[in-house]
């Protein structure tokens, strides 16, 4: 290159080949995507991949060699995985060549497709890559880590997927065969170290043989960990690592809540920690004392981030009460609640309502009937839908409550349209807006079908439907658009942490509570986001997630209609 370079000043330019002009240019948006390259990759190292994406904007990909299109692909894959969007990730990662990555950008490579397959619930590729990743580790710690996390990335598999299968190469196939031996630990009967050393003569030259399958048999799955008698996680870091601390009831009328969150966060950890280290959960009762003392119990005893309440009165008294040291992630929305340190996430009904209202605008309706429970929640349902009704540009023509255990929900809706009715007995393009559970959407339909026309078309929240499909129950829904968590359709939330892959553990757990489930895996993965969510959203499995100018988790749902008595998604609203 350097004699070609040489050759090329020293030759005199002809008009017709402008040469050393070329060269010249060349060379200098060669210089200048490297420095957007470095510093985009600093700014991921530092967690702000905001100014990431920023260096990568500026760089035109057209004019990269491929070694430096290998690095912005790697890149931009990190940085789709920081926002959970694995689909993205796995593009950019198809497009990279690893053998033209330096060392290093090797083992991120190879980490980044271990992950983002794990996402993605291809739980064999997620451990190709770390086979892949193996040959290029040469610290023994990091090489231990890394049998560890194939081993507790193959447990999840169901057996009959385990057999070992002809096609499979050798390695992949010892690997599958251990995983196999290893789900029997600690069955009574079972010969595990006869097994063991028969693999050892089967797969004599495999990674995990020698003292690493030891090691790993000694210690207990990082992934997995176990609970101790107090109901707090053992932890898989060293004490001075801190803890994540969790404020949920265990006890008294929200423990089935609590549970059902603790499971979605637990599954959650569970799958991060198959990719790499993090601090352990460390549980305690909410309902057993007063939130604050908790809370400084919790950072006394190595806290670093805390999840929970879930209840609002303890929230209030969190934030009105405690000198909050440590950042806390709440589990649901007081109105008109802001302090600094203080996050509020939940399933809010003011999400819900936005969603109807965009989901109403945007297909053209201009009117609106409001119609909902004649409680304290249905009032404030009412306020919600219609405030996000107007802020959208519509008109409400009028709000009307029912009774819901005197099933006068038709009646109710006979008295809204006729006191909207216009006298010339024309009408806008309507939508009703509607608030009611399962029971009273089913005894509302039959009365829709005379009603419902173009002009009218309903939007309900997520309240009728139970979050299983039910089609006997539900043919009737057909007439009812609703909008609702990601988590509830596998299309748009798919993977290990998804409703399908999760359902054996949501055997027995009533559908009212599943919802949380869902809440909980958020949560979680959270945690690490906080600081960025306000300009970089995360797909979650509660929808899109971003953070408003109070501290509030908002999200975007996805809207479906009822088919067949199925709820089938048509996409976000927006």
């Amino acid at each position: 290159m350097k004699n070609r370079t040489h050759l090329e000043v020293k030759t005199r330019p002809q008009p017709s080949r402008p040469v050393a002009p070329a060269v010249k240019s060349y060379g200098l948006a060669d210089e200048r995507a490297d420095k957007h390259l470095l510093r985009a990759d600093t700014a991921i190292q530092g967690g702000d991949n905001q100014t990431a994406r920023q260096e990568l904007d500026l760089i035109n990909e057209a004019e990269l060699s491929p070694e430096q299109r290998g690095k912005f692909n790697l890149l931009d894959a990190q940085i789709a995985l920081s926002m959970g969007d694995a689909e993205h990730a796995l593009q950019k990662l198809k497009t990279v060549r690893p053998t033209l990555l330096p060392a290093q950008d090797k083992i991120v490579y190879y980490q980044s497709l271990a992950f983002a397959n794990l996402l993605m619930g291809d739980v064999l590729q997620g451990v190709s890559a770390r086979i892949g990743l193996g040959n290029l580790l040469r610290d023994p710690q990091q090489q231990q880590a890394n049998i560890s996390a194939i081993i507790d990335m193959l447990s999840v598999l169901p057996e009959e997927t385990l057999q070992t299968r002809p096609q499979m190469a050798g390695e992949l196939r010892g690997w599958m065969s251990l995983a196999k031996l290893l789900k029997q630990r600690n069955q009574p009967g079972v010969d595990l170290n006869g097994q063991i050393q028969q693999w050892r003569q089967d797969y004599p030259g495999h990674a995990a043989n020698a003292g690493f399958l030891q090691a790993y048999l000694d210690m207990p799955a990082s992934a997995a960990p176990q609970e101790n008698a107090s109901g707090q996680e053992a932890q898989t870091q060293p004490p001075e690592a801190g803890v994540i601390a969790v404020l949920l009831p265990a006890s008294g009328a929200y423990a089935p809540a609590g549970k059902a969150v603790k499971l979605g966060l637990q599954a959650a950890y569970r799958l991060a920690a198959s990719a790499s280290p993090q601090l352990p959960l460390k549980f305690y009762d909410s309902a057993q004392d007063d939130v604050g003392s908790l809370y400084q119990q919790a950072v006394a005893e190595g806290a670093k981030q805390v999840i929970g309440p879930l209840v609002k009165e303890q929230i209030q008294a969190l934030a009105y009460n405690a000198n909050l040291s440590v950042p806390v992630l709440a589990l649901n929305h007081v109105d008109e609640l802001s302090q600094t340190q203080l996050y509020q996430f939940g399933l809010s009904p003011i999400d819900e309502a936005e969603a109807l209202a965009a989901k109403a605008r945007h297909e053209g309706r201009q009117s609106a009937l409001v119609l909902v429970p004649n409680t304290a929640q249905g009032e404030r349902i009412g306020n919600y839908l219609a405030s996000a009704w107007q802020n959208h540009g519509g008109t409400v023509a009028g709000i009307q409550s029912y009774d819901p255990k005197q099933h006068d929900i038709g009646d109710a809706l006979n008295r809204l349209i006729a006191a909207s009715s216009y006298p010339d007995g024309r009408q806008p393009s309507r939508a009703l807006l509607l608030s009611a559970n399962a029971d009273a959407a089913r005894e509302l339909a039959p009365q829709l079908k005379y009603r419902q026309s173009a002009d009218l078309a309903v939007y309900a929240m997520p309240t009728i439907y139970s979050g299983s499909p039910n089609p006997a129950q539900d043919a009737e829904l057909g007439s009812f658009g609703f909008c609702d968590m990601p988590w509830l359709f596998d299309s748009y939330f798919g993977g290990p942490l998804s409703q399908s892959a999760l359902r054996d553990s949501l055997q027995g757990m009533p559908d009212s509570l599943s919802r949380l489930v869902a809440l909980g895996i958020d949560a979680y993965n959270l945690l690490g986001r906080l600081d960025q969510l306000a300009t970089v959203p995360y797909a979650g499995a509660t929808g899109h997630l971003a953070l408003n100018g109070q501290n509030r988790v908002t999200r975007k749902l996805v809207c479906a209609q009822f088919k067949g008595g199925v709820p089938v998604a048509s996409g976000y609203a927006e």
